[in-house]
């Protein structure tokens, strides 16, 4: 019986002895490929990180175009509003912009309407005078009014 606990003993100390070193070979050789994974891994962090940086700029980007597209709807409905008021039913209304490189915004508020074609130019430029408090407040945009006048 006693030979038998000192052999179940004996296989239990070898077979520790064996996962011992077996381990510890195991976490040398990791050691090299550990490290390759390690760096594999915060790499793919920093291009992950990197991609999404650069895609909230793009977004950024969107965003500031759809703050301005909003502006200038807003701003040609409170024209065609205030001259509809005026007795300017059905006025073309047309807002144009030049984008320049630096970023600053030149737009151009043109009007038409057959009334304001026959109007005298004093009724002319009282109305205009009007029209010309009709911007939206930006440091970078600048605003010109006109009247689109056929004859």
């Amino acid at each position: 019986m006693r030979n038998d606990r000192t052999e179940a003993k004996g296989r239990a100390g070898a077979e520790e002895k064996y996962m011992r070193k077996r381990s510890g070979r195991g976490m040398k050789s990791r050691g090299v490929g550990g490290i390759v994974v390690m760096t594999a891994l915060v790499l793919a962090a920093v291009s992950l990180f990197a991609g999404t940086a650069m895609g909230q700029d793009s977004l950024s980007a969107q965003e500031i175009e759809a703050y301005y597209q909003e502006k200038e709807r807003a701003l040609v409905a409170q024209a065609r509003e205030f001259l509809n008021k005026e007795g300017f039913a059905d006025s073309g209304v047309m807002l144009t912009r030049i984008l320049d490189a630096d970023g600053s915004r030149e737009y151009t508020l043109t009007v038409h309407h057959g009334k304001i074609d026959r109007m005298c130019m004093e009724d002319r430029e009282l109305l205009m005078a009007e029209l010309e408090k009709m911007v939206f407040e930006d440091e970078d945009c600048n605003f010109k009014h006109e009247f689109f006048i056929n004859q």
